[in-house]
């Protein structure tokens, strides 16, 4: 494993903000992992995909979003940050990645993960979907964020009320309906991966998706045990070979 702050780049966004990320260089497909929802690229699961992608000799890019971990960058009150993220997300697609790419999304980032494949059908090798989010009913956590890795979860009693946000006040209702569409435009191979034990995203989830894609290529693994962050070495070595098995199509 590498020293993470000598691979650490910057992709600059506006006059006030850039992406950070980490790329390795490698062979076609290559790797891109998006992050959950306040998550960072400094996570289990990236790392892992990582280390696989340098000893395959796989090119792999992992960042995080504007106004979390180390990009530059702020949370703006009132600002619909879905969409900021988003285009982060499409533009380290198109700036830092050449070639076919497999999108390994988790829980928000697999929504992206979905418009990116959308967009940009002719970049897209394959998806892997993890606690991929598309209907976003719960509330979210904003508090305590920076330079930390976690999924989304349920406020507790301890925890202040005012630390947490609606859907509505970081996604716009047109990303709502286009994700919610009855049939969705993206003919590549879709692995999703889901934990039955998912408080925050109902693993029906999955199953509602796989039946909107429009690829017939599309398998729906559940595991009995697993949560939603997917982070437990048995998820990151099922995470792990479901990749390896998208690099070999």
């Amino acid at each position: 494993m590498t020293d993470d702050r000598e691979s650490l780049e910057y992709l600059q966004r506006t006059k006030k903000s850039s992406i950070a990320f980490r790329r390795i260089p490698g062979k076609d497909p290559g790797v891109v992992f998006l992050p959950g929802f306040m998550s960072n690229m400094t996570g289990q699961k990236a790392v892992a995909l990582e280390d696989y992608c340098r000893r395959r000799g796989n090119a792999f890019v992992r960042f995080d979003y504007q106004g979390l971990g180390e990009s530059v960058g702020d949370l703006v009150p009132g600002e619909l940050m879905f969409e900021v993220w988003k285009s982060d997300a499409m533009a380290v697609l198109d700036e830092l990645t050449v070639g076919p790419q497999i999108l390994v999304g988790s829980s928000m980032g697999g929504a992206i993960m979905l418009l990116l494949a959308m967009e940009r059908p002719e970049r897209i090798h394959a998806l892997v979907g993890i606690a991929t989010a598309v209907q976003f009913d719960k509330r979210m956590s904003y508090s305590d964020t920076r330079n930390k890795s976690h999924e989304p979860h349920s406020p507790t009693h301890s925890e202040p009320s005012s630390s947490y946000v609606t859907p509505q006040d970081f996604l716009d209702k047109q990303y709502q309906r286009y994700l919610l569409q009855d049939s969705l435009p993206i003919r590549q191979p879709v692995r999703l991966i889901h934990g039955m034990r998912d408080d925050v995203v109902h693993y029906q989830t999955s199953v509602d998706l796989a039946t909107r894609l429009d690829s017939g290529n599309v398998d729906v693994v559940l595991r009995k045990e697993g949560g939603h962050r997917m982070s437990e070495a048995v998820d990151i070595k099922l995470i792990v070979d479901t990749v390896e098995e998208l690099l070999n199509l």
